[in-house]
């Protein structure tokens, strides 16, 4: 694509092979845009561009020594140039799902929903999804130079639908900006990234950013029991439709569960629209599901193929992957925040037959107001308590676990230095009909510690363990 289409007063007949902030991706050809991150800033990688190949840089800084363009916000200018060169297809139908927790579990419902009838993607924290294909991805919310890329390939295999998930982390690096939506979900707000926001307000208000997109035409589909959902309409233009067991359009009652399935009703302003059952455990999971159900509904599509949808799920991978061995269950959730936690262990508490125990921690480099909670939840809703590493990066563990006990009275826990030391200790002092509950990470594959990223698998370790005792 020559120059001319991005800069039309660049009259050189010079062919872009591609665009991109990384400069270490750059090759000749490129045009290499210089943006000042978290961590890195671009302008220090210029050189490093321009010797891979880069013809153009683009800058706020000025300089005679390359050929720049001077632009006052060079990530806004990223993606201006990205839609251009990956003819962004704006009119593949696009949803953007956002909340503290429950994004991946509800994106993935209704993605499966929508593949009932059409084909439908889904991009978030496992990767992005379609076609059979699944490509890992290392944020929720993709970078933009993924993210266009991607709309491309998409429309080229004729995928119409797209649900996302929307991190606040990914609003506040605006890699949403560009993006057409088409409707929106909230799941809830709790105590998360206040080392980013610093206040529950400000959180809020980032979200909001996404609602702020929607036009008057288009859905948002919110939780009507969540309070901070109730601000939502102050903020958005788009048609509102509410779910929740106790408030909304769309509600759930009669709820059954267990650990194999769950099953409730669902009604519409008073008027009953069907029982539902899906293999997904919880109150928690009743919200998510209920979620899908509503923009599904609302969207027009037949209750049997969103319970067709609903019932090709027996899970979302790293949410609630169960073992079962020698009468004891073993279960790996992502659960990360106390309210996660929260929800997680009150469910289980439910179904329990003996002894809960928990291997749980906290993040280094993150929220650290959040620790106490989760210890407290943790020590208080659980019959055993294991707090172990969980990706504390350059933090000292032993200042994680500090925060994480700071408030805890009259309870006993251990603390183990790494997550196999915990699985194997939990292991071994598990009874028959016990729950071990393995918190945290989910799926992940890899643990980082100082500026390293060591290879890790929960389920591995669970199963090594297992065989070893």
């Amino acid at each position: 694509m020559l120059i001319s289409n991005f800069y039309s007063n660049i009259k050189e007949d010079i062919d872009i092979k591609g665009i991109t902030a990384n400069s270490k991706i750059v090759r000749k050809g490129y045009i290499f845009v210089a943006i000042k991150g978290k961590t890195h800033n671009g302008e220090k990688y210029i050189k490093e561009a321009l010797k891979n190949g880069a013809v153009f840089i683009v800058s706020k800084k000025l300089s005679l020594d390359y050929r720049y363009i001077h632009v006052k916000k060079p990530r806004l200018e990223l993606i201006r140039l990205l839609k251009i060169f990956y003819s962004y297809p704006d009119s593949i139908y696009t949803v953007g799902i956002t909340g503290t927790d429950g994004k991946t579990t509800t994106s993935t419902i209704l993605n499966s929903i929508f593949n009932t009838f059409t084909s439908s993607c889904y991009i978030g924290t496992n990767g992005i999804t379609y076609l059979n294909k699944n490509i890992p991805t290392k944020n929720t919310t993709v970078a933009p130079e993924l993210f266009y890329p991607t709309q491309q390939v998409l429309k080229k295999h004729n995928i119409n639908t797209c649900i996302m998930e929307i991190s606040s982390e990914g609003i506040l690096d605006s890699r949403i900006e560009g993006i057409k939506f088409n409707g929106a979900i909230f799941t809830n707000l709790s105590h998360e990234h206040l080392n980013s926001h610093k206040t529950m307000s400000n959180y809020f208000l980032c979200k909001m950013k996404l609602f702020k997109k929607l036009k008057k035409d288009q859905l948002a589909v919110i939780n009507a029991d969540d309070e901070f959902g109730i601000r939502i309409p102050f903020y958005t233009n788009a048609r509102i439709i509410t779910y929740g067991i106790h408030h909304g359009d769309y509600k759930a009652v009669n709820i059954s569960y267990n650990l194999d399935y769950t099953t409730f009703h669902v009604y519409l302003h008073g008027n009953w629209i069907g029982m539902f059952k899906t293999y997904l455990f919880g109150i928690y999971n009743v919200y998510n599901t209920l979620a899908a159900i509503a923009y599904a509904y609302e969207f027009g599509i037949d209750i049997d193929d969103i319970k067709d949808g609903i019932l090709r799920l027996d899970e979302v991978s790293g949410r609630f992957m169960r073992l079962s061995h020698n009468n004891s269950e073993y279960i790996i959730d992502y659960a990360h925040t106390p309210n996660a936690l929260k929800n997680l262990l009150t469910s289980i508490n439910k179904v329990k037959k003996n002894k809960v125990i928990i291997i749980t921690g906290a993040q280094g480099e993150k929220d650290k107001s959040k620790r106490k909670l989760m210890g407290n939840v943790a020590t208080t809703l659980a019959d055993i308590t294991i707090f172990t590493s969980e990706d504390p990066k350059h933090e000292s563990l032993f200042s994680i676990f500090s925060d994480l006990v700071k408030d805890i009275e009259n309870k006993e826990y251990y603390l183990t230095l790494s997550r196999y030391d915990a699985i194997k200790l939990a292991v071994r002092i598990s009874m028959p009909n016990d729950i071990i509950l393995i918190t945290g990470k989910g799926n992940e594959r890899y643990e980082r510690i100082k500026d390293y990223e060591f290879y890790h698998s929960d389920l591995e370790l669970l199963k090594k363990a297992i065989e070893e005792n």
